[in-house]
């Protein structure tokens, strides 16, 4: 078919520089759409419902941070009342202690995120895949299994300093890790 892949590459490129940070969120929560879940990592290859997000945050901003759901509920997306420009994200907080994985978690603790893609659109990392949702869809299935739903926006300073801090719940995929190393520098 002879596609010139180096020109698809370049106009890719061009048009992701052009985006706006809320743009960029979303283009590269998409870019991990079907991708395999996978607990407790941050690759586009395969992430859990957190990792999924913290790449796509990475991607926006250039601030790598790698936490929880809950973490990033309490520390990082604290605009309670989000416009339709912010980077937006979806949480799902547990009405009364349950278990979690393999832990219990208490009352008001998020369990779940998901990226706004737009504003009834979330880009859900769940068992067994990353797959394009309603919000509403998303919020119906957690609603039923106990948990209530918060939509909050990104507080940018908050995920500054915890990027300068460098502080992790989890590790950083090492061939990840190495990119982002090299990418900051380079920045």
């Amino acid at each position: 078919m002879g596609i010139k892949w180096d020109e698809v590459f370049a106009m890719e490129r061009e048009q992701y520089e052009g985006m706006g940070e809320r743009e960029r969120f979303a283009y590269f929560l998409l870019l991990q759409y079907g991708s395999p879940y996978r607990w407790g990592e941050e690759h586009p290859a395969g992430a859990d419902c957190s990792g999924g997000l913290s790449l796509a945050l990475y991607a926006a901003t250039g601030f790598l941070i790698r936490t929880s759901a809950d973490d990033l509920y309490r520390r990082v997306f604290t605009v309670a009342h989000p416009g339709a420009r912010d980077i937006r994200a979806a949480f799902f907080i547990a009405e009364s202690p349950r278990l979690h994985g393999a832990s219990m978690v208490g009352a008001g603790t998020a369990v779940h995120v998901t990226g706004l893609v737009d504003d009834d659109v979330v880009l859900n990392s769940q068992e067994p895949r990353a797959r394009v949702r309603s919000l509403a869809t998303v919020a119906q299935a957690f609603r039923q299994s106990g948990c209530s739903m918060a939509v909050r926006g990104l507080d940018r300073a908050a995920l500054e300093q915890l990027a300068r801090e460098g502080k992790t719940l989890f590790g950083i995929d090492g061939e990840l890790s190495r990119y982002f190393v090299g990418a900051r520098r380079g920045s």
